[in-house]
C-alpha cells in the first residue's frame, strides 16, 4: 500500500468495493473499478489517481476532492458484517509444538507446558473503521485490522489465508457474536481502531501544532509590543489621573483581546475525530489449538495458543492487564494472569 496517507484511504475503500489498486509511485496509483461503482463515482473502471499536481493523463485528488466526497458518501450507506471461511490444501500436524511453544511464548517468572494440540476453527474479525478529523481543514480515512476472537490478541497477522480466492468459502449465516462476546470485542476494537487513526494522524497533529505554536507567538508579540507601547506613554508623558487611568483601560483591553485571539487559536486548531465502525469480515481458518498450562509457583492455570498454518507461527497471547500483543510476560501471583513487561510492577522481594 502506498506510503501517501490519502492514497492508502482510497486503496483500503477501493478494496471494500471489490476494486484492485496498483501503486506507480508514492504519489500515483491506478484503481480498477467495479462497473457499479465506476458509474455511482461516475468514473472509468481504470483510472489513475496522483497527490501531485500536474501529473500527466492522471486525476489530481486532495482531502477536499469531489472523489474523496463521494467515497466517504458511499462509505455511509454501509456497516455490514460478512462472513468467509478458508480452505487449507495442506496436513494439519497436531505433533512437534513442544519446543516451538517454549521458544515462541516465554513466562519470565513461570512455566508454560503444552497439553495437547487439536485442529480447530479460529474465527478473525477483520475490521475497518471510518473516521473524519477536522481542524483547520477536513480529512477523511480509514483504518483496517484483524482481532482473533479466541485470544483476543489484536492487531494480528493471518499470513497469506486470503491470497488465493479459489479457497475462499462464503458462509451464509455468519454466527451471531453472544452479548458476552461484544462486551469484550467492542474495547478491542475501540482500543486498536483508536491507537491507528492516532498513528495515522500524528503527521498532521504535529503540523497543527506548529502552526499553532508560529501563530500564538506571533499574537504575543504583537500585543506584547502594544502593551509596552501603552505603559511606554505612560512613563514618559507621566500621566496621571483620567490620562493615566484610560491608558491602563487600554492596556487591560489589549490582554483580554490576546487572550481572546488565542481562544480562537485553540478552536482553531483543535483536532476533532468521530470514528465508526465500517464493517467486519469474519474470517474462519483452520488452525491448530494448543491447550496449554501455566505454572506460577503454586498457581496453574490453563489457556488456549493458536498456531496458524498460513504464518507457520504460534500468535502472540495478549496481556490481561494491556491488552498489548505479548511473546515474553510476566505472571501475577494471584491467578497467573499474563503481564507485558512493560506493565509488571512485583512487590518488593517477588521472584
Amino acid at each position: 500500500m502506498s506510503s501517501d496517507p490519502l492514497l492508502g484511504t482510497l486503496s483500503n475503500l477501493v478494496s471494500l468495493y471489490g476494486g484492485i489498486t496498483e501503486d506507480e509511485d508514492e504519489h500515483v496509483m491506478t484503481i480498477l473499478l467495479p462497473a457499479a461503482i465506476s458509474n455511482q463515482l461516475k468514473l472509468a473502471e481504470t483510472v489513475t489517481i496522483t497527490t501531485q499536481a500536474n501529473v500527466p493523463n492522471s486525476l489530481f485528488v486532495t482531502y477536499h476532492s469531489d472523489l474523496v466526497q463521494q467515497f466517504s458518501a458511499l462509505l455511509a450507506q454501509r456497516g455490514t458484517v460478512s462472513a468467509m471461511s478458508i480452505q487449507y490444501e495442506g496436513y494439519l500436524k497436531t505433533t512437534g509444538f513442544e519446543k516451538q511453544l517454549v521458544q515462541a511464548l516465554r513466562p519470565q517468572n513461570g512455566l508454560i507446558r503444552l497439553l495437547v494440540a487439536k485442529p480447530e476453527t479460529t474465527r478473525y474479525l477483520w475490521c475497518h473503521v471510518a473516521y473524519t478529523a477536522e481542524a483547520d481543514e477536513k480529512r477523511v480515512g480509514m483504518v483496517s485490522f484483524i482481532i482473533n476472537e479466541t485470544t483476543k490478541v489484536t492487531p494480528i497477522s493471518i499470513g497469506d489465508a486470503l491470497f488465493w480466492k479459489s479457497d475462499q468459502l462464503p458462509v451464509a449465516n455468519p454466527a451471531a457474536f453472544s452479548e458476552r462476546s461484544l462486551k469484550i470485542i467492542t474495547p478491542l476494537i475501540e482500543r486498536t481502531a483508536g491507537q491507528q487513526v492516532k498513528a495515522n494522524l500524528e503527521n498532521w497533529r504535529m503540523k497543527l501544532g506548529r502552526a499553532k505554536a508560529r501563530d500564538e507567538e506571533r499574537l504575543k508579540t504583537y500585543y506584547s509590543t502594544m502593551g509596552q507601547e501603552i505603559q511606554n506613554r505612560i512613563r514618559s508623558r507621566r500621566l496621571e489621573g483620567e490620562d493615566r487611568d484610560r491608558e491602563l483601560a487600554r492596556f487591560t483591553a489589549t490582554n483580554q483581546e490576546l487572550d481572546r485571539k488565542l481562544a480562537d487559536l485553540q478552536e482553531r486548531y483543535a483536532l476533532k475525530v468521530d470514528a465508526s465502525l465500517y464493517s467486519v469480515l469474519v474470517i474462519e481458518l483452520p488452525t491448530v489449538h494448543l491447550e496449554c498450562e501455566l505454572v506460577r509457583k503454586q498457581r496453574k492455570r490453563n489457556i488456549t495458543a493458536v498456531w496458524n498454518p498460513f504464518t507457520k507461527v504460534i500468535e502472540p497471547l495478549c496481556c490481561e492487564r494491556t491488552g498489548v500483543p505479548v511473546e515474553e510476560f510476566y505472571l501475577d501471583d494471584s491467578a497467573a494472569q499474563i503481564i507485558a513487561p512493560a506493565a509488571w510492577h512485583p512487590k518488593p522481594g517477588t521472584p
